[in-house]
């Protein structure tokens, strides 16, 4: 098949945009169910960060048995404040640890959101408290996933669902002044 001059310019760049593409599909990680069910997570997580932050409590809570807690964050690319239930455990020193497993997504926006803007409020039982996020890293990374691990032992499917390893924050009360 003869290609006219004109439309070969085209078809490499076309052909660049395949390959390109493709490249990046290997990089990019194939979506779980939770991706494809996000629209839904979203509307779940709004519902139960206002029970929790209102009532104190939330029907996730009772059902699951464990504590939970309401994230507020800036939004990275909005500002505008986004607010998550999550898991938590408190440590010795009195931080507030969680992890950003999310039922195996791919892509966890408050993850993000923190890393961008580590400010953010946490809501323990209808009392809100400023907090100064720390991704912890290396040996504390490890410690921490182990005691996820041991909390909570979907963690661990979770991590291999989403095809990444879990991020654990430190959530520590920052100290007016």
């Amino acid at each position: 098949m003869l290609i006219a001059p004109e439309s070969t310019d085209r078809y490499v760049r076309d052909t660049e945009r395949v390959a390109l593409s493709r490249k990046d599909a290997s990089v990019r990680r194939r979506r779980t169910w939770a991706d494809w069910t996000r629209p839904l997570w979203r509307v779940g997580n709004r519902l139960e960060a206002w029970e929790l932050r209102r009532l104190g409590t939330s029907g996730m809570k009772l059902l699951r048995r464990s504590d939970l807690l309401a994230l507020e964050t800036t939004g990275r690319r909005t500002g505008r404040r986004r607010r998550v239930p999550l898991a938590y455990w408190v440590t010795d020193e009195g931080s507030y640890m969680v992890g950003g497993g999310a039922a195996g997504m791919t892509r966890v926006d408050w993850v993000a959101n923190l890393r961008a803007v580590p400010q953010a409020v946490v809501w323990v039982g209808r009392r809100p408290m400023a907090v100064t996020a720390r991704e912890l890293e290396g040996e504390e990374c490890e410690v921490g996933r182990a005691e996820a691990f041991r909390r909570w032992p979907g963690a661990r499917r979770y991590e291999a669902r989403s095809g990444r390893r879990i991020p654990y924050f430190e959530l520590r009360k920052t100290v007016e002044q």
